[in-house]
């Protein structure tokens, strides 16, 4: 599976709805109660496909840490409207709709809450496209994420052990937020595994002002595709000499500084990892493969 060029940024913000956010991320089940499931993915400029039976048929899923919510591929909308909001900060307005099933594994995540909509670029660039899954799913389920070995295994028990790195998450928020340390100072970002960025900072912030201060940067024009459709952004692309999280020391790290909604850490920053997303305790944890 090949996209073009072009960075994806997937993940979806909520900006208005009639529902409230608790109904919307706790509503629904899963079956069976005990669970446990291994699977196979492949890639897309480094973002996890996984395939997924949506109501008895099998589609490909582009697998966001990043999205508040499941989001459906539908050539039209369905549903009551609401406004979402992507990566790059563009509004769209979006369908919404309760999913009977989202069979992953043996495992089946019944009556979850999905926005849906037209993606008609990743229709294209991927093969059978289902849509992303977000937070809806993510939250009922702990994940283990071999990346290198391309198989994910996902359970309501511990998949993990003393062996793996914690990554804090804050404690104040289910989004998956944690704080990273640059030249002594912290900042917020989220790990969002749908977009294939290294590290990516808003052009606007404080940290952008830091790190063009203090580091080399070159100008780069691509194409990025996200919420709204494909488009043609101007960045500065640099490298970050060391980035904290936690106990956790990362060298050189790639950097693109660009109009974005918020710091992230995507899944390029990742790839040489086992990740696990612990929902028990709300952590991410890592390790490098034995």
């Amino acid at each position: 599976m090949r996209i073009s060029q072009s960075l994806v940024l997937i993940s979806l913000v909520i900006m208005s709805t009639s529902c409230t956010s608790t109904n919307i991320f706790t509503q629904g089940s899963v079956s069976p109660e005990k669970f446990y499931s291994s699977i196979t993915f492949t890639t897309s400029k480094s973002l996890i496909i996984i395939p997924v039976e949506l109501n008895g048929v099998q589609k490909n899923f582009i697998f966001d840490t990043g999205a508040e919510v499941t989001a459906i591929q539908r050539d039209t909308l369905v549903g009551e409207i609401i406004s979402v909001r992507g990566g790059s900060n563009r509004v769209i307005e979006s369908g919404s709709e309760t999913v009977n099933s989202i069979k992953i594994g043996e495992v089946d995540f019944i009556n979850t809450f999905a926005t849906n909509g037209n993606e008609a670029y990743l229709k294209e660039n991927i093969p059978n496209y289902g849509g992303t899954l977000g937070r809806t799913v993510f939250d009922k389920s702990n994940w283990l994420i071999n990346y290198p070995n391309k198989t994910i295994e996902l359970s309501n028990k511990e998949l993990a052990d003393d062996s793996f790195s914690d990554i804090p998450l804050l404690p104040s928020s289910s989004t998956p937020y944690t704080m990273i340390e640059i030249n002594e100072i912290e900042y917020r970002a989220i790990i969002d595994l749908g977009s294939t960025s290294f590290f990516n900072v808003p052009q606007d912030t404080e940290l952008a002002k830091e790190l063009l201060t203090n580091y080399s940067f070159t100008e780069h024009t691509r194409e990025r595709y996200t919420v709204g459709g494909v488009q043609t952004i101007t960045e500065l692309i640099g490298i970050v000499p060391i980035l904290t999280i936690g106990d956790n020391i990362f060298e050189h790290v790639i950097v693109n500084i660009n109009e974005s909604s918020q710091i992230r850490l995507g899944m390029n920053f990742f790839t040489d990892y086992l990740i696990y997303i612990d929902n028990l305790n709300h952590k991410f944890r890592i390790k490098l493969p034995d």
